[in-house]
């Protein structure tokens, strides 16, 4: 499977799951995972069907580097995601905040791999 590919599939999961939870907030009316949601929605979500867009109409392609971010970034969205859930489940900030940390600093990594790759695309013919 193509890293474009990868990146959709992955996407639309994620967007299944933070829909999921959103229903389950709201059927029980307790909200209190709405920053878990937000984050899955977007980093899981948004983003990485933004890069499968990206990745096939900018013609990124699928060497060492397109691979190092989609790995990045969803690691770093799954870490992210379930330090997120555990946190506002009721975990405890010391414990999961070196988690988060590192979480973030791989989603502004693949990020970054994201805008390299970009800038030495160059766009499909159209």
């Amino acid at each position: 499977m193509k890293v474009d590919r990868i990146h959709l599939v992955l996407g639309l999961l994620w967007l299944i799951t933070g829909m999921a939870l959103g229903e389950h907030m709201g059927r029980t009316q307790d909200h209190g995972q709405m920053p878990t949601h937000s984050h899955i929605m977007l980093v899981g979500g948004v983003l990485p069907v933004l890069w499968a867009i990206l990745n096939r109409d900018w013609k990124m392609g699928s060497g060492l580097l397109a691979w190092a971010q989609l790995g990045l970034h969803h690691a770093g969205a799954a870490i992210m995601i379930v330090a997120l859930y555990k946190l506002y489940g009721g975990g405890d900030i010391v414990t999961l905040g070196p988690a988060l940390g590192v979480s973030a600093v791989l989603v502004i990594l693949a990020t970054v791999l994201m805008l390299f790759l970009a800038v030495r695309a160059r766009p499909a013919a159209t």
